[in-house]
């Protein structure tokens, strides 16, 4: 009965085990089924989603070229690190490795992976060099994605204009922001699976939506000219120790601009190393009083409305004239002056009293035409007007020191593309800077073609503009400016600054310019170059001419612009024998006749008055010095021209002013009169 038990108690424990597993596997079948059939689609999805990633393909941004294709901005690949936080195995040795790797400390790192779930970004815009230092890192939560980045590979030349791109690739600055909707194009998404490494990539027939290319812009630039302009202006303003500059180059027949540029700049590819001020396209958003620059605007409407004539005089006041309540100061003293010299030696109280007789809103309306006071058109975000008071509020002195570049502000683009309109023949463009922009598909979205805005001045006004311009470099201001063998001419500026929060000007701070075009025949370019606050120096014939002169010979000579031979040969001779008595007569009427009558002649020694003359077979040979006079009696001026009225009249004891023209019909001093002082003697003339 014993081992019958025992027998029983053994097949028991085998039976509950038979069934045991025979219930394991009934319930396997079932829970099998509802995995592989019943719930066939909820299970592979989850699945699937543990190894695949949709997702989004960036869009390569357009390329930025300049006039001739070269590549101003174009697009790098790169790696973007991540990190699925619920599959990373081991945070603290991915902390380490790319703290070692990417020199950042590795609590940078443990912080982004904190958390159980979620993706995150590691670090963007990885170069595949630094990618591959971490080949030992095998984790599977680890995320590598490939893309791209903006590379500028003419950094720093032309940062401000173009701009740069944010972390995401979307435009921060310049064109860049500016026309980021044309040049990002379409984003597109993929479904990426995973590899042993965790690197997502593309496998076999999964999902895709291509991205869409972004737009190619085409500008007016050329990059050897920005090169060049940009590497002399940074020159320019470190051997003058100015605070900034900026530079334009046109060209005055079509409104491109062919090089813009301000230095301090900065390394698009690296934003966050620079300060915002230096990001800045400040030849369209800087505002400033032009100075001497803006005389020849001036000079264009006297012209152009024959209210003046190259050749007629005023009395420059010796260097200062009280006008109203304000004093107008010349750098050099200065007598009679024929509106041409005043230009040349650039008088600013000569301007003042050649403007007198011009109506206000006439003045006002040429200014309008030549594009001042209004945004220039140049699609330019920043663009800025300037400043320009309308007639109604000019004060008593606003049209004269308007005249000579005060009470106005500019911008670099605006004066540069007005003396465009002075230099091409009278026609003032819009200026263009994006000359096409064209989709993937080769459609073209913007194209800016030159444009006439208005015509300002006539031809011939334009040509005797550009005389007066050859003027002040071959015998005035600009002399700096001289390049050998090629015919240019220009106009200097010296322009104090003005504190418009405290209204007055700063001392001993000032904006040295120069604008010229070159060459003479043919002309091509407009070169405007102004430099802020120089310290060693500060006028514009002394600091910013010699800056245009070495970028125009460099530009010339890689443009292949042949040589005018003749520049600055004076070959006059005497064709009136008849000369003059000019003793006594002072140096600046002197140098007045002497031009008019197309007379050969050179200066000796020191001194404001002619005291000997001599002839020669050149010409004249005229000793200046001092007069030594201890009195003086007015003569008697009546019914003389005012050339003989000059012959009479001793300049170190009366100062002239005329009114009218012809003869003079009444003096302000009657003859006889005793000069122990200087006095003003008023003559009046009229055509008999």
């Amino acid at each position: 009965m014993v081992k019958k038990a025992k027998r029983n108690i053994r097949f028991g424990r085998v039976y509950f085990l038979v069934t045991l597993l025979f219930l394991f596997f009934i319930v396997l079948e079932v829970r099998l089924y509802f995995i592989q059939i019943k719930n066939h689609d909820f299970y592979f999805d989850k699945a699937r989603a543990q190894v695949e990633k949709k997702i989004k393909l960036p869009a390569p941004r357009g390329l930025i070229t300049d006039r001739n294709g070269e590549v101003l901005a174009t697009n790098l690949n790169h790696f973007d690190l991540g990190a699925d936080r619920a599959l990373i195995e081991n945070r603290t040795r991915i902390a380490r490795r790319f703290a070692e790797v990417f020199k950042r400390p590795p609590e940078y790192f443990l912080k982004k992976l904190k958390g159980k779930r979620g993706f995150v970004y590691l670090l963007r815009k990885v170069p595949e060099e630094k990618l591959k230092q971490l080949d030992d890192l095998d984790d599977r939560g680890l995320v590598v994605l490939r893309g791209s980045r903006r590379y500028y590979p003419f950094s720093p030349y032309a940062g401000q204009l173009i701009g740069f791109t944010d972390i995401d690739d979307r435009g921060a600055s310049g064109l860049e922001k500016q026309f980021d909707d044309w040049l990002k194009g379409e984003d597109g998404w993929a479904m990426l699976m995973a590899d042993s490494r965790r690197r997502l990539m593309r496998r076999g027939n999964s999902e895709l939506v291509p991205y869409r290319k972004g737009a190619d812009m085409r500008l007016s630039i050329d990059k050897n000219y920005q090169t060049i302009v940009e590497d002399e202006l940074s020159k320019g303003v470190r051997k003058y120790r100015a605070k900034s500059g900026i530079a334009v180059l046109m060209n005055p027949n079509t409104g491109e601009v062919l090089a813009m540029g301000s230095y301090p700049g900065y390394d698009p590819n690296k934003p966050a190393r620079s300060k915002s001020e230096n990001r800045r396209n400040r030849a369209v958003t800087d505002v400033f009083e032009p100075g001497s620059t803006f005389k020849v605007f001036s000079a264009a409407a006297l012209l152009q409305e024959h209210i003046k004539k190259p050749q007629d005089i005023v009395y420059c006041e010796a260097g200062s004239y009280q006008f109203y309540d304000h004093v107008v100061h010349d750098t050099k003293k200065h007598g009679w002056l024929s509106f041409q010299k005043v230009f040349e030696k650039s008088s600013n109280i000569g301007m003042v009293r050649l403007v007198e007789e011009m109506p206000k809103n006439l003045f006002y309306r040429y200014l309008i035409n030549f594009g001042f006071g209004a945004e220039t058109g140049c699609g330019l975000v920043g663009d800025n007007p300037g400043l320009l008071a309308r007639p109604e509020e000019f004060s008593g002195i606003s049209k004269g020191i308007i005249s000579f570049g005060q009470e106005i502000g500019v911008t670099a683009l605006q004066i540069v593309n007005g003396y465009c309109a002075v230099v091409n023949g009278g026609y003032l463009m819009k200026p263009v800077v994006v000359k096409k922009i064209v989709d993937a598909s080769g459609n073209v979205l913007v194209e800016n073609r030159p444009e006439r805005i208005r015509q300002v001045i006539s031809p011939e006004i334009s040509d005797l503009l550009k005389e007066f311009m050859r003027g002040v470099v071959e015998r005035g201001t600009g002399q700096e400016a001289k390049i050998e063998g090629v015919v240019l001419g220009g106009k200097t500026g010296t322009a104090q600054i003005y504190d418009r929060k405290k209204r007055r000007y700063k001392r001993n701070e000032y904006i040295a310019s120069f604008i010229g075009y070159a060459p003479d025949q043919n002309t091509r370019f407009v070169l405007g170059v102004f430099i802020n606050e120089p310290q060693t120096g500060y006028y514009g014939g002394k600091v910013a001419a010699p800056v245009f002169r070495r970028m125009m010979e460099r530009i010339l000579k890689l443009g292949g612009v042949p040589a005018e031979p003749g520049l600055f040969v004076k070959e006059t001779k005497i064709k009136d024998r008849s000369l003059p008595d000019l003793e006594n007569l002072p140096l600046e009427s002197a140098e007045i006749l002497l031009d008019k009558m197309d007379v050969d002649y050179e200066f000796n020694g020191n001194g404001p008055h002619i005291v000997k003359q001599r002839k020669n077979e050149d010409g004249l040979e005229l000793q200046l010095g001092d007069l030594k006079v201890k009195k003086e009696i007015v003569p008697d001026l009546k019914g003389l021209t005012v050339r003989e009225a000059f012959q009479k009249i001793n300049f170190e004891k009366l100062k002239v002013q005329i009114k009218g023209c012809g003869k003079v019909v009444r003096q302000s001093l009657k003859p006889g009169t005793l000069i122990k002082r200087r006095a003003l003697l008023i003559l009046t003339c009229r055509e008999s």
